[in-house]
């Protein structure tokens, strides 16, 4: 086999992905799953270990994102590196295949993939969705190259593939269902045609034998239970990640984590990823025409993740991201196809489809600019769930800036309505800072220059000689599609306003007046 050398094209492929991934990478507030993501890293750097906990997923990334945390810098853009570092690597990984996609398909694919709205997003998001996602990527695309023609490093790297994704996040249960749904229905067919490419498949992996399956057993178990004991500091670690993290997202279910509509992934994809998919949706019809065996594990993977995330109760937006990774390996056996088919038309129809195709491509990543890179705080962006605000990042620096100057001294924060996070993490490694749960009946605990308190309830009484001010925590959007209409939908997909109220979860800051942190009114969001 050939081994493959990047071309020109896919050089230029990966450069202008490494770009859009780390441009300010560090502007947007960090999220609060994001900080609480940074706080667990930090403990595994400074530790070196972090029990398992599915509520929080990994623990794996803690490991990987505390190395750069603890070497690099604490910084928004250092929390999300690993997230932006996967997507470029995601984005090597899928031109590179031209084996099975063809050589204009990979690179179609690739551009395909830095351009998608969501998936930009996700992967410059410090949250284990990227990571997560190129593991995926990498245990779909060994799958697919075993369909072609298995061999034994094929059985064994999807040992490995599988256990990693094992040790990043509960959604390797979904994967898992989709991959069995399609491997029964494989069966199925191999049963009714003897003679046929599903027949043939098995065939081949049963000539391999036992020993591959043995050596993807022994990697599977080695990595899940040195990641998952913290390198067998804690025993109960192992079956904890087997068995907890399915428990406890299956008790969830009824939660609705993310109070969206069942078919919010639909609005997601049909607000940012109509190229994408309609690529996507002509590989399927090439697919289903040839009886492709690769072109239908892309398909049945992509449609069978839609439908169990469409099912679950918990829905956000980087959730979207996973059905997306099969989608953009079908789109480009779909743009294999088109191109193929364009080669017999004439000049003109050639030239006419190609600026029509880079037109949808700037056109998507035009889109995709605002919610990943500029302006990531708007929440009238469906692919930005509850958000710092602004605020928060502003405030940030003039406390931080006030207790350089020795103008300030203790803080104390208020935990209430969640309120630690993300000061939890803005705010480690500061001296004199008190976190509690305040009783809105009673006065401010002396002793401490600044107060961040929940505004849930009135405001406390303010100290004399303090200031106080009510700023915008966190920004979120809940549509209420029941009363959308036509001409609301075209207008929110043209210009982002939106037909339903946005809302905030507010604070306030109680601060010595004399520390002039509020000398000027923060940015209201």
């Amino acid at each position: 086999m050939k081994r493959w050398r990047p071309d020109p094209y896919s050089v230029v492929i990966v450069a202008v992905s490494a770009v859009v991934h780390l441009v300010q990478l560090g502007r947007r507030p960090l999220a609060h799953d994001e900080a609480i993501d940074a706080f667990f890293s930090w403990q595994a750097h400074t530790e070196g270990f972090v029990k398992y906990d599915p509520v929080y997923h990994g623990p794996l990334r803690f490991y990987i994102e505390g190395f750069i945390l603890g070497n690099f810098g604490t910084g928004p853009g250092w929390a999300r590196l690993l997230a932006a570092v996967s997507g470029i690597v995601a984005t090597a990984v899928i031109v590179s295949q031209r084996r099975l996609l063809g050589t204009f398909g990979a690179r179609a694919a690739a551009v395909l993939f830095v351009v998608s709205p969501t998936i930009l997003t996700v992967t410059r998001t410090g949250r284990e969705d990227s990571l997560t996602g190129l593991v995926t990527l990498g245990l779909l695309l060994v799958i697919a190259n075993s369909l072609r023609e298995p061999r034994p490093r094929h059985v064994i790297g999807a040992g490995v593939l599988l256990a990693l994704t094992f040790t990043l996040k509960e959604t390797v249960f979904i994967v898992g269902f989709a991959g069995v749904c399609w491997f029964v229905g494989l069966g199925v067919v191999a049963l009714r045609r003897r003679e046929g490419a599903a027949a043939g498949f098995y065939r081949s992996l049963k000539a391999l034998g036992s020993q591959p399956w043995m050596w993807s057993t022994v990697a599977f178990v080695a990595i899940t239970s040195v990641v998952f004991t913290g390198l067998f500091q804690d025993w109960s670690g192992f079956a904890s990640g087997m068995i907890d993290g399915i428990k406890y997202w299956l008790s969830q279910h009824e939660v609705g984590r993310g109070s969206q509509e069942w078919f919010f992934y639909i609005a997601v994809y049909v607000g940012y990823e109509w190229l994408l998919l309609g690529v996507g949706a002509i590989g399927a019809i090439v697919a289903l025409r040839r009886r492709d065996l690769v072109g239908l594990w892309f398909l049945s993977m992509a449609v069978v993740q839609f439908a169990v995330y469409s099912w679950a109760g918990e829905k956000f937006a980087w959730l979207a991201l996973h059905p997306l990774i099969p989608a953009v390996l079908l789109a480009g056996l779909g743009a294999e196809a088109m191109r193929s088919r364009l080669l017999a038309r004439s000049r003109t129809w050639r030239s006419a489809s190609v600026v029509i195709a880079a037109a949808l491509v700037v056109a998507t990543f035009v889109i995709a600019v605002p919610p990943a890179i500029t302006d990531g705080a708007d929440t009238a962006e469906l692919l930005v769930t509850v958000q710092t605000t602004e605020s928060v990042r502003e405030l940030v620096d003039r406390l931080d800036e006030a207790r350089r100057d020795d103008r300030l001294g203790g803080i104390l924060v208020d935990g209430r309505d969640s309120g630690s996070w993300p000061w939890a993490w803005y705010l480690q490694g500061w001296d004199d800072v008190g976190w509690v749960e305040l009783d809105p009946t009673v006065a401010l605990p002396p002793g401490y220059d600044a107060y961040i308190v929940s505004a849930i309830t009135d405001p406390p009484a303010v100290p004399e000689g303090y200031v106080i001010e009510r700023y915008p925590f966190r920004g979120w959007w809940l549509p209420d599609y029941g009363a959308m209409t036509i001409s609301d939908a075209a207008r929110w997909f043209f210009t982002r306003r939106t037909w339903s109220g946005q809302g905030t979860t507010d604070q306030y800051v109680i601060v010595r007046a004399d520390s002039e942190v509020l000398a000027q009114p923060l940015a209201d969001d």
